[in-house]
């Protein structure tokens, strides 16, 4: 039989488990094998998220993500990477599927490909081979593709 301290200590830690595990971002927060889109980073309008010490300054649309194609599947404007870990989001390395803004990205890119992509709102709007050292240019303006 339990006492009713060691109930209520049960309680308590009970009660507190579900806070402490949002706010340390357990049950992944971007920590994934795949599948689930990646979490815990800045919110897509670039501000927020990370830990501490991490870049802020730059807006989530200008982050260069560097992985190898896995595969790719046209029909559905999708392309699976393994990517690097990417510290400005606070992103672990990782493999999903993400959707491309355009199709025509899609061409030319062969699996077991490097390459260096950017999301927005986690849709690749840029993805070019992988060439070290080199970065990808600013973001298109509004309405240019």
């Amino acid at each position: 039989m339990m006492s009713k301290s060691a109930f209520a200590l049960i309680a308590i830690c009970l009660l507190a488990a579900p806070s402490a595990h949002a706010q340390f971002g357990g049950g992944g927060g971007g920590r994934h094998g795949g599948g689930a889109a990646p979490s815990g980073g800045p919110s897509p309008n670039g501000s927020g998220g990370g830990r501490p010490g991490s870049p802020q300054d730059v807006p989530a649309d200008q982050i260069d993500i560097v992985g190898v194609v896995q595969s790719i599947d046209p029909a559905t404007d999708r392309i699976t990477i393994a990517y690097q870990a990417v510290d400005a989001l606070d992103w672990p390395a990782g493999s999903k599927p993400f959707e491309v803004a355009k199709s025509a990205l899609l061409s030319g890119v062969t699996v077991g490909e490097k390459v260096r992509f950017r999301l927005e709102s986690l849709q690749i709007y840029v993805l070019q081979p992988y060439v070290p050292g080199q970065k990808l240019g600013p973001p298109p303006a509004p309405g240019v593709s």
